[in-house]
């Protein structure tokens, strides 16, 4: 029985192959079986790693005008592609990399049934104006004067921001108004129809128009585009 035993214990030692013996696909899997684990937790943490450094820089940049667009797209907005964003961003003389001009087009006021996104979408816009993260805003002349009210009218007045003779270039008829109750009007926006963001692009927007928000980080930025719209 001893002798036996000794047998059953010697065999394996004598038959058990060595690793540079192996054919290529035998120590894949040799290899595979004995370290899969680490191996998945290895890719694992590359794979997040380079997530964390590629979404870095990706996102490692500043924005330097923020124009809000409501019911309204334009070919490339999402990748910073698109002919207003380009050329807005070249006439600022921004690199475009670390500091962009942004066109949020993910806005909708436009109420439909059984449909919250202009709930949403009027939330979301008082919410970044109230903390300044929207420079500009643009819409069709219908929701223009959306956010404004007697108290607040959301956008500058264009007589603080523009001079005599820059209004006078863009025209009276380019200019829209807000009323109070007591009938003051007060120029808060352009009508961008008959310019180049219009003319010029794919923009859907019917009839563009365009005013600096009050509470805007970067207001000279936001002047500059009614001055790149009309050329001033």
């Amino acid at each position: 029985m001893a002798q036996n035993k000794k047998s059953k214990k010697e065999m394996p030692k004598e038959q058990q192959t060595s690793f540079k013996e192996l054919s290529f696909s035998d120590k894949i899997r040799y290899i595979f079986g004995y370290y899969k684990y680490y191996m998945l937790a290895a890719v694992i943490i590359i794979a997040a790693a380079g997530y964390t450094i590629y979404s870095f820089v990706q996102n490692n940049y500043d924005i330097k005008c923020n124009i809000v667009v409501v019911d309204g797209k334009i070919t490339g907005y999402d990748t910073y592609s698109d002919d207003i964003t380009k050329n807005f961003t070249r006439y600022i003389g921004l690199d475009g990399k670390k500091e962009r001009v942004e066109l949020d087009c993910h806005y909708s006021l436009t109420i439909k049934p059984l449909d919250q996104e202009a709930n949403i979408s009027q939330n979301k816009i008082y919410i970044l104006a109230s903390v300044g993260s929207i420079d500009g805003y643009m819409a069709n002349r219908d929701y223009i004067d959306y956010f404004s009210t007697d108290a607040e009218t959301f956008l500058y007045d264009l007589t603080e921001i523009l001079t005599d003779d820059e209004l006078a270039k863009i025209g009276e008829e380019n200019i829209i108004y807000y009323t109070t109750a007591d009938k003051t009007r007060i120029p808060i926006a352009v009508d961008l129809t008959n310019t180049k963001v219009k003319t010029d692009t794919d923009l859907t927007l019917e009839s563009p128009c365009y005013g600096v928000v009050v509470s805007a980080k970067n207001p000279e930025n936001a002047i500059a585009f009614i001055r790149y719209a009309f050329d001033l």
